[in-house]
């Protein structure tokens, strides 16, 4: 296990990217990623979370978080991953058939873990346990920089519980520093991390949320899938669906947004081509 907030300095000889939520999308990454012509050396690739299911690569995808230059927070699908194999990760013992059959990870795109059962063994493979115990020690919340370049990146939202009020809805950077202090998260908290959709989910006819949260970050986060990046109270969804580009012919696909340069490309399987968007995030003046 690791803390669940990690805090890094602003990266002073590259460049920062964020991908949205991955769900084993990793060709579609490699992609972005040669278009960027991402330096291994100097540039940092953060994740919103959500490496796995639904798409084809999920392991492959997990295999990212042994990378140095890859820093990835948990999502709901990780953490229904977790759930599913701690006792196995603790123990070794697999999950029985109906844990295995009616997890909520099976539910939800999990079904490519039953790809890495050893049955003669009843284990999991090689790669299949180092991926889980790179998943384990997954943060929720990173902190990156400080002062004007100062960002967050989480999965879902950082809502608090029972409020609508725009000036009382998520947490500012104050909260978030004394969450660094205490390492401690209540389960209330966590759970509106991974799964939180009140905010990004809104729409006028409920409330229009402000582009900028006074006292908070710019704050990167994913979960809710749309077909465009959205801004609200300093939030900066990057869902954009990548995993829905395999079937159909549509307008999702993956995002990989460059923070200094304040651009974001996009790509997806029904197309060849790469997307370049000129999109600066709103901030307090």
């Amino acid at each position: 296990m690791s803390l669940p907030i990690q805090k890094l300095p602003s990266n002073q000889l590259g460049k920062d990217y964020i991908v949205g939520d991955l769900h084993g999308c990793f060709s579609l990454l490699e992609r972005l990623m040669k278009e960027v012509s991402f330096n291994k050396n100097h540039d940092r690739l953060f994740s919103v979370g959500d490496l796995i299911d639904r798409g084809p690569e999920s392991l492959r995808c997990l295999q990212l978080l042994s990378e140095p230059w890859f820093y990835a927070v948990k999502g709901n699908h990780e953490d229904m991953f977790l759930e599913l194999f701690m006792p196995y990760l603790l123990n070794q013992i697999l999950p029985s058939p109906n844990l295995f059959y009616y997890s909520g990870l099976m539910d939800n795109g999990g079904e490519w873990v039953k790809d890495h059962i050893n049955e003669a063994q009843q284990a999991m493979s090689i790669e299949f346990d180092k991926a889980l115990e790179l998943v384990a020690k997954m943060p929720l919340i990173y902190i990156v920089g400080e002062g004007e370049q100062r960002f967050h990146v989480i999965h879902a939202e950082l809502t608090k519980s029972r409020t609508h009020e725009a000036d009382n809805l998520v947490f500012v950077d104050a909260d978030i520093d004394q969450f660094y202090i205490n390492q401690n998260l209540s389960l209330d908290i966590e759970d509106r991390l991974y799964w939180s959709r009140s905010l990004m989910k809104s729409s006028a006819a409920d409330f229009c949320y402000p582009s900028v949260k006074k006292g908070l970050s710019t704050t990167f986060c994913g979960h809710t899938i749309a077909k465009n990046i959205r801004q609200k109270l300093s939030h900066v969804c990057l869902d954009t669906g990548a995993f829905m580009s395999i079937d159909a012919a549509n307008d999702y696909g993956l995002v990989l947004y460059d923070v200094k340069g304040s651009q974001y490309f996009s790509t997806s399987y029904q197309q060849n081509t790469i997307s370049k968007v000129r999109h600066p995030i709103a901030k307090i003046p």
